[in-house]
């Protein structure tokens, strides 16, 4: 399965709804999982309306789109894994961010 076909199975805002969010996607061996992929996700009490977009502007404070956000957010963590697959090492959120906007 590609990482565009993991980010699409995940539903953003159902997990909103149940206050969580995906915040983080890792690419490395860990001893508790087989898994090539490992989604972090937090629980969050604040405004889970504009949580990603709050992210987004914690790297970029002027930050704004008219897509829908959970695309983004789905196109970054995506594109992180893709990153960390061919320099075979886990990169950060952040320069995954950077590269993403920046190539996109």
């Amino acid at each position: 399965m590609s990482s565009e076909e993991i980010m699409s199975v995940i539903s953003f805002d159902n997990l909103l709804k149940l206050g969580f969010a995906v915040i983080d996607a890792r690419y490395c061996q860990y001893e508790v999982s087989k898994d090539k992929y490992k989604f972090v996700v937090i629980r969050i009490e604040g405004d889970r309306e504009t949580f990603y977009l709050d992210m987004l502007k914690k790297y970029i404070p002027d930050f704004k789109t008219e897509k829908n956000i959970y695309e983004i957010w789905s196109n970054i963590l995506a594109h992180k894994i893709s990153m960390s697959k061919v320099l075979n090492r886990d990169i950060s959120i952040k320069v995954a961010l950077f590269d993403y906007l920046e190539t996109k």
